[in-house]
């Protein structure tokens, strides 16, 4: 197995991109979608970062408040402050943490990012993307089979995106894999959720799923699956085996591989 004790620093992300506490989860739903992360750094007065809010905080917000509507569309925002549903305190380390340590919190925590301090003050974030980053420049040959987990959670085509916003949620899980036939055609995550926040509730998953998934075979090296994952912006990758989807590895998957 390849060395993973590489400092923080080198593979964080920087500079943040930042929300205020005092300004409402519609903004936080807003910036996500404009900047494509799946959480950002709150901050107070002093641009000192408080907590953390993610998608799954918004698209939590949202669920409930449009329930509270009868009329409402598939999300719904109040007129609320962000630090009323951050996570406060979000994990941070030094920037010489090794990376094998970073991804050992991330899977004991199951979270998918990591802030990195330096001098009192974050300064970058460590996500499960950059791990699939350093899983492909080292080259681990190991196969898919090895990490991946299974059964997948799926929901067809045919199905509303109301059911797979609640599956989201019941499951606890960031994304789905949208099937036809029981063959995966696209993937449905917190993104596109978020981004279907207007529609009307029976709006069918094969108007609003990511046709763009990536699904390989399970005895493919899990470098060669970071490096295609990183280049299609994915977070999770579909296994088959002998043309059957068996399973998935996501990115708590990639970061047991670092750890």
């Amino acid at each position: 197995m390849a060395n993973f004790e590489i400092p923080a620093s080198m593979y964080m992300s920087s500079p943040l991109k930042t929300v205020r506490g005092t300004s409402f989860i519609d903004h936080a739903h807003r910036q996500l979608q404009q900047f494509r992360v799946s959480a950002l750094p709150v901050v107070d007065e002093d641009e000192q970062v408080i907590g953390v809010i993610s998608r799954t905080d918004v698209l939590k917000v949202g669920r409930r408040e449009a329930n509270s509507r009868p009329d409402a569309r598939l999300l719904a925002f109040p007129a609320k402050p962000i630090q009323e549903f951050m996570t406060p305190e979000p994990v941070t380390v030094p920037g010489d943490t090794p990376l094998s340590k970073v991804a050992d919190l991330m899977v004991k925590r199951r979270i998918h990012r990591i802030f990195v301090e330096e001098g009192g003050k974050t300064v970058g974030l460590v996500t499960t993307r950059d791990l699939m980053r350093a899983i492909r420049e080292k080259q681990i040959r190991h196969p898919l089979s090895q990490y991946m987990s299974s059964p997948l959670f799926t929901i067809r085509a045919s199905e509303p995106v109301s059911m797979a916003a609640e599956r989201l949620e019941k499951a606890r899980v960031t994304g789905l894999v949208v099937v036809d036939d029981e063959w995966p055609v696209g993937i449905f995550t917190q993104v596109e959720a978020l981004e279907s926040r207007e529609l009307p509730r029976e709006t069918l998953m094969e108007e609003v799923m990511n046709p763009a998934i990536l699904v390989l075979d399970e005895e493919t090296p899990v470098y060669r699956a970071a490096a295609q994952a990183s280049v299609m912006q994915a977070r999770r990758v579909v296994t088959t085996r002998n043309g059957n989807a068996v399973g998935i590895v996501t990115g708590l998957d990639f970061a047991k591989i670092v750890s």
